[in-house]
């Protein structure tokens, strides 16, 4: 096409706007990018290479991983330098083929998380929820990684069983379906069995190489992570893995898994509506984990859960609520709440909605005190208290308490009205949250530094409940329910129900400003108020 051969400088410029102005870059400038680029390729590949060795032995796959990771970097950055290369950013064009770029980059990070396994597609997974920033073409391709992608071959799993049990899953169980796997985690795959006395279980089994290539694939990531963060100085992340990499190694122990589970069982057993599946200790091991079998909706499954009759606000607000429970209350949260661990089925109480928590490998404590000031800093995004908002940022170690909110919150902090009845985002607060990633990723990243670390999971999980939530249309007010049960928590219920109560008024008076408003245009006292109208909610 002729537009191919045109200058590359508008979509090299947008590549490297938030580093140094656009009309600074130089052919010699680029030139020397693309060369540090690649020599650094080099040497962490080597560096990949030398980083697979295990003891005498090399373990290729390391290398392998690491190679197959950079090399799918580099077909993302050449597809869309390429196909978008000189066409206007304003045009049609410039829309219908960023499109089919967005699909193609979102297929191959797919398939390269499902080569690399472990935690490539951990990370898939949390991009995945990522529907606020990313676009649809990814989050949908991306959300594939959340169930049923995986495939091992048969020996592996006696290999396992013989080694851990001294026994084929066969011979353990009274029935085990190995060829129809129920669904396939970033460290394991999950099997449908029937125990010796006909109980119908779930059997979580562990990739039988993911112990010994832990180390190597953290490492792996590390080093892209620091080639990312000296290509791009405001992208340095590497502290992240620093600090996860314990909880992920956590992750690598079914029986602390098994414990997670009981213990979350025992924190939210006052809310009749969770269910954890029951835990078979005799069947369990640090590789293998042996649960109740569920039979459940995937909470994302918008279409099934209405066709069962749920209603889709009742689901929100019950997960939530037992979330902030976690959060503001137990201080134990679960950590990867995405939809493959959320199913919902009908209640045998009342036939409603009844959430049902799978994998606990992943959970975090947060200390009294950092619950504490983010209960009050929560109470402060609600009501707009901006004051009160930089008095417990700082009790947080933030400075940028507007950026922290919005982090928090996934909302605009100052574009929509105090005390808003809306429930979901409009537009230009869609592409004002889309541009703050963009443009202003130095100072998110500098406030996530800067926050106590154990806040990192607890935003993970925030950011993925508001994903479901957005998925069902957002039918609940997502930050009154969780400032409810802060306040509760923290104040007790009388604190709660002034909340609710101020709430209420507030509420009401958007009500009036709305009839009001209707009534003068009406009688031609004023023009056309549908656009505030539709911004009070």
């Amino acid at each position: 096409m002729n537009y191919a051969r045109k200058t590359s400088q508008l979509i090299y410029r947008r590549g490297i706007r938030t580093k140094v102005p656009t009309d600074s870059i130089t052919p010699g400038t680029a030139r020397k990018k693309r060369i540090h680029f690649y020599v650094t390729a080099g040497v962490l590949g080597t560096y990949g290479a030398i980083r697979a060795y295990n003891g005498d032995s090399l373990v290729p796959g390391g290398a392998i991983r690491f190679s197959r990771s950079l090399l799918i970097g580099l077909q993302i950055s050449w597809d869309y330098y390429w196909s978008l290369l000189g066409i206007p950013e304003d045009s049609d064009l410039y829309n219908v083929i960023q499109k089919d770029v967005h699909g193609r980059c979102a297929d191959r990070l797919v398939q390269g998380c499902l080569k690399n396994g472990g935690i490539y597609i951990k990370i898939g997974q949390g991009l995945s929820s990522l529907n606020h920033i990313l676009p649809e073409e990814y989050t949908f391709t991306l959300s594939r990684l959340h169930d049923k992608c995986l495939i091992r071959s048969s020996d592996e799993l006696d290999k396992l069983f013989i080694e851990d049990f001294g026994s084929t899953p066969e011979q353990l169980f009274k029935e085990f379906q190995r060829d129809k796997p129920i669904a396939a985690a970033s460290l394991a795959q999950v099997y449908r069995a029937t125990t010796k006395d006909g109980r119908d279980v779930a059997v979580k089994v562990q990739y039988i190489d993911l112990q010994d290539r832990f180390d190597g694939d953290v490492q792996t990531v590390r080093a892209i992570t620091g080639l990312v963060g000296w290509l791009h100085p405001n992208f340095k992340l590497a502290w992240i893995l620093d600090y996860v990499e314990n909880n992920l190694r956590q992750e690598l122990d079914f029986v602390n898994e098994g414990k997670n589970a009981e213990r979350c069982a025992k924190d939210l057993q006052h809310l009749k509506y969770v269910y954890v599946p029951q835990v078979f200790w005799d069947l369990t091991n640090m590789r293998v984990l042996t649960t109740e079998f569920i039979e459940g909706i995937k909470v994302n499954d918008k279409r099934k859960l209405q066709d069962e009759g749920l209603n889709l606000a009742d689901i929100d607000r019950k997960l939530i609520t037992a979330f902030s429970e976690q959060i503001f209350n137990t201080g134990f949260v679960h950590a990867d709440p995405h939809p493959g661990n959320v199913l919902v089925r009908q209640s045998k109480l009342d036939g409603k909605a009844e959430i049902v928590l799978l994998d606990h490998g992943l959970y975090e404590n947060v200390p009294k005190e950092v619950r504490s000031s983010l209960c009050d800093f929560w109470e402060g995004i609600v009501f707009k208290n901006y004051n009160k908002m930089q008095k417990h940022a700082n009790e947080l170690h933030v400075s940028d308490f507007e950026t922290f909110a919005e982090i928090l919150s996934q909302r605009p902090l100052r574009i929509e009205s105090p005390l808003t009845t809306k429930t979901s985002l409009t537009q230009a607060e869609l592409s004002y949250m889309t541009e703050m990633a963009k443009r202003r990723f130095n100072l998110i990243a500098a406030t996530l530094k800067a926050m106590p670390h154990n806040l990192i999971f607890v935003i993970r999980n925030l950011n993925t409940v508001r994903a479901i939530a957005r998925g069902h249309g957002d039918p609940v007010d997502r930050l009154r329910l969780i400032a409810r049960t802060a306040l509760r928590t923290k104040y007790g219920i009388i604190s709660m129900l002034r909340f609710d109560l101020m709430m209420w008024a507030s509420n009401l008076r958007i009500k009036l400003l709305k009839v009001y408003l209707k009534f003068l245009t009406f009688i031609n006292r004023a023009p056309d108020t549908s656009h505030l109208l539709k911004n009070l909610g």
